[in-house]
């Protein structure tokens, strides 16, 4: 029996103004975020990482579960003794702890630029995002009829962010050695970085059943080792269920689904490859009546034996194609 969960589609939205990087990394020079627990230090660098839960509370697109995401993630990095160094929080609930700010649309490219500002090798860096996700017409991209979009707390009048300016912030200047998480439990999510390299296998995969890394787009080529876990497929949406302690996490109230089988899958089982890790969150969400499919993405064509891990490097499956 499925989880009472409310799914809520944005449409399709008017293409959104382009983003003036430049302009926000400079406002990022003097953003700072804070040190949140102590920790052991398992990385060579620093460990920075960015939270953006949004409900638009009062509004007809509101949500119920985005903030709840935010703490459960950060909970759930803290139990297991995750060493970061500086984070940012962007929340639109009233006295959240530790908030930088409301996730408006300036805020939160301004926070992306500081996520990966001055980013060097052996800095590992990791970024949540719970809330809308919708798609306008694409205008240049020739492999997808739809650019991927995340919709801020002001979408209704500042526009939401292209997956192309995403892409820009994020990557485009990631050196290499540096690792970057980035999970995305909205609608419209499963290329809203536009990687090059995705996860194929059967939505019904076994773990006796091995999937394979498949080069699915030119170009978007990044020198840092990134990561993209995304809620659902391009045309599926995602989503926010109205009791998450169904997942086991300790948790309570509303949640994104698959956030909530995320921090479960690392909380409660040790060991996994990437790719147990994605059948293990594929298939949470099967029995308890979802249809939305995770999708995992990469800069590189990951080995998806290799240990899932936040923090180290990939290890290159030699058998993908390139």
């Amino acid at each position: 029996i499925a989880a009472p969960y409310i799914v809520q589609y944005l449409g399709i939205m008017e293409r959104p103004p382009r983003v003036d990087v430049e302009e926000f990394f400079q406002q990022a020079e003097v953003t700072e975020g804070f040190k949140p627990w102590e920790a052991p230090t398992h990385v060579s660098g620093t460990f920075r990482a960015l939270f953006i839960g949004i409900n638009y509370y009062g509004t007809s697109a509101e949500l119920s579960g985005c903030c709840n995401d935010v703490k459960q993630i950060i909970a759930t990095l803290q139990r297991k003794r995750i060493p970061i160094d500086e984070m940012s929080i962007l929340v639109d609930e009233r006295g959240f702890p530790g908030a930088n700010g409301l996730p408006t649309r300036d805020n939160i490219v301004r926070y992306m630029a500081w996520l990966v500002r001055g980013a060097k090798p052996g800095d590992v860096l990791f970024m949540h995002y719970s809330g809308h996700g919708t798609h306008t017409r694409a205008t240049s991209d020739t492999e997808e009829k739809f650019d991927q979009c995340l919709a801020p707390v002001d979408f209704s009048t500042n526009g939401c962010i292209l997956d192309n300016d995403i892409f820009r912030i994020l990557l485009s200047g990631l050196p290499q050695g540096v690792r970057l998480t980035v999970v995305f439990d909205c609608c419209h999510s499963g290329s809203m970085l536009d990687l090059p390299y995705t996860f194929v296998g059967s939505r019904s995969l076994s773990r006796s059943v091995a999937g394979h890394m498949q080069r699915i787009r030119k170009g978007n080529d990044c020198a840092g080792d990134v990561l993209m876990i995304s809620g659902c497929a391009d045309e599926q949406t995602s989503a926010d269920v109205s009791n998450a302690a169904t997942f086991g996490t300790c948790t309570s109230g509303a949640g994104g689904a698959v956030t909530q089988c995320l921090a479960y899958t690392i909380l409660k089982v040790s060991n996994l490859s990437y790719q147990d890790m994605l059948i293990a969150t594929r298939d949470m969400l099967r029995r308890k009546g979802f249809t939305q499919v995770p999708q995992l993405s990469a800069s590189k064509p990951i080995n998806l034996q290799q240990k899932f891990s936040l923090m180290t490097t990939f290890e290159v499956d030699p058998a993908v194609a390139t």
